[in-house]
C-alpha cells in the first residue's frame, strides 16, 4: 500500500455507527422520526456509556424493509 499523499482526493471510509442527529441527518429524515423508530424498536440502539448510537447497518437494514410504493 503507498502512503497517503496529502494532495489525494480519496474519500474517507463510510461511518459505522451513526449517533441519532447523525442518523437522521445520514437517512433524511428528521431526529423525531429516529427516536419514534427508537421507541417502536424498528431501529436497535447501542450504547457507549450513555451516549445512543445505531449502527450503520442497522440503519441500511431498516431502508432495506420499506416498501417500493406509496401505501
Amino acid at each position: 500500500m503507498t502512503p497517503r499523499n496529502p494532495g489525494d482526493l480519496e474519500s474517507a471510509p463510510a461511518p459505522l455507527a451513526y449517533s441519532v442527529i447523525g442518523a437522521a441527518a445520514a437517512v433524511g429524515v428528521s431526529e423525531r422520526t429516529i427516536g419514534k423508530l427508537i421507541e417502536d424498536q424498528a431501529l436497535i440502539v447501542r450504547y457507549v456509556g450513555s451516549k445512543r448510537i445505531i449502527l450503520a447497518s442497522e440503519l441500511q437494514a431498516w431502508l432495506d424493509s420499506l416498501p417500493y410504493a406509496r401505501p
